[in-house]
């Protein structure tokens, strides 16, 4: 069984048609490390002792490309951390929390909207702001200032 043939119909060390023999490397609890290449491609591959990858590095004319499965997660550093893409999606399907120690700042060239079943705006302390360069909408079936 490999990350390549999760039925596991494939002889263990069974070449990726028109690829060289895969490289597996035995590690500690069950796990594997297996490297494959071939059509111009290079797989790396961190399986449990199912078969199933946790890790895997794809490396092919577009690029490099990382996946991460498994129960935890978790990025530490000690100095700063950078996301940057075309495009980023975050999504928790149970919740997610954004928390810091400091300052927070939302900022959008274009349309920054939020939207929820329902959305509470709270300043622990201090004053609640609300600016704005037009026009300032409020519309519900009821609005209650001061109550």
């Amino acid at each position: 069984m490999s990350a390549h043939d999760p039925e596991g119909t494939s002889p263990p060390d069974a070449a990726p048609e028109g690829g060289a023999a895969p490289h597996t490397i035995a590690l500690a609890h069950g796990h594997s490390l297996v490297v494959e290449g071939g059509h111009g491609r290079n797989h790396l591959h961190l399986v449990d002792a199912s078969g199933a990858a946790h890790l895997e590095i794809s490396i092919g004319p577009e690029g490099i490309r990382l996946a991460v499965r498994g129960a935890d997660l978790s990025l530490a550093t000690t100095g700063a951390l950078a996301i940057e893409a075309d495009s980023l999606a975050l999504h928790g399907r149970n919740g997610v929390s954004l928390t810091t120690d400091g300052d927070a700042r939302v900022q959008a060239a274009g349309r920054l909207e939020t939207v929820g079943h329902s959305q509470h705006i709270r300043s622990a302390r201090g004053d609640v702001r609300i600016q704005a360069n037009d026009d300032v909408r409020v519309e519900g079936e009821r609005i209650r200032l001061g109550s």
